[in-house]
């Protein structure tokens, strides 16, 4: 059973998505509309996907600074921000794979690095196993072994969420809450989390979505795939200071990419790639020239 269909129905009615800023746009895929940021210069692509409840506005600094040296397309996936699914999409590898080459060819994109994040990582390897020529370099964040990220599920997340219908229900009343809690533990206790929570939450009041629920129920059924990428470089950049993963031996990851180099970021959490964002995009150009 599936409660996929309550986040299609909602987000039907929403409309916030129909005011965009300069470089935005709403394209149409074969599992929803998904809201792109992209810079459009004749240069190397970096994709980028926010990890929710994060949405493409926290990756501005991020965009800026790659900007000058790539051309840099970051996505919501269905279920976030203002990309809302429609009824084929699932969370599964599969299909999200297809959303990421969808959403390639739409924009003319032969060829990119994808920088992803946490369960969204798993989305970036199986593209990578199923099309290596479509990929150039696996950037991930906090993205530990499936395994790992099970147990991860079961540490973090609400159990009522992990029900079919009910969760997505409770999801649609909490999505504010959830926000709010989900900064709390993933950012350093010395970090000032306002911002984070403030454009999360914009978002939403805007006709943003986070639907973690249907997100985590996707994850829970894919408990038992193998992922196995051996010809895509892979770098995995760790946030030591993420209580969330307080817990996950980041070396798990080797387990689907066994060539693939751990960098520690010491006094990161949950997102390096927005907390320390010249170091991060500094070892990007490092290993991309």
């Amino acid at each position: 059973m599936t409660g996929n269909f309550i986040d299609t129905f909602r987000t039907h009615f929403k409309t916030g998505h129909r005011n965009l800023k300069s470089n935005y746009s709403i394209i149409s895929t074969d599992f929803g509309e998904v809201r792109v940021f992209d810079t459009k210069q004749n240069k190397p692509v970096i994709i980028s996907v926010p990890d929710g409840p994060n949405v493409i506005e926290h990756h501005e600094n991020l965009i800026l600074k790659l900007s000058k040296d790539y051309r840099v397309v970051c996505f919501e996936f269905g279920g976030l921000g203002k990309s809302y699914p429609n009824s084929k999409y699932d969370y599964s590898f599969n299909k999200s794979s297809q959303l990421i080459i969808n959403v390639m060819d739409i924009l003319k994109i032969e060829r990119a690095t994808f920088c992803f994040s946490c369960s969204n990582g798993f989305y970036a390897i199986k593209t990578a196993e199923l099309f290596p020529e479509r990929v150039e370099h696996l950037f991930l964040s906090q993205t530990p072994s499936i395994t790992a990220m099970v147990n991860w599920t079961d540490e973090n997340i609400p159990s009522i969420l992990r029900y079919p219908v009910i969760g997505q229900i409770v999801n649609s009343f909490s999505e504010k809450k959830l926000t709010k809690i989900w900064y709390k533990y993933a950012l350093p206790k010395e970090t000032d989390n306002s911002e984070y929570i403030q454009k999360a939450i914009s978002s939403i009041n805007n006709g943003g979505c986070f639907c973690l629920s249907s997100l985590v129920q996707g994850l829970e059924k894919e408990s038992m795939s193998k992922l196995n990428v051996l010809e895509v470089p892979a770098t995995i950049i760790w946030g030591k200071k993420d209580y969330t993963h307080r817990k996950t031996d980041n070396k798990s990851i080797l387990e689907h990419l066994p060539n693939c180099e751990i960098i520690e970021f010491e006094n990161c959490g949950h997102f390096p790639e927005l907390e320390d964002t010249s170091r991060y995009v500094g070892l990007i150009k490092n290993k991309l020239n």
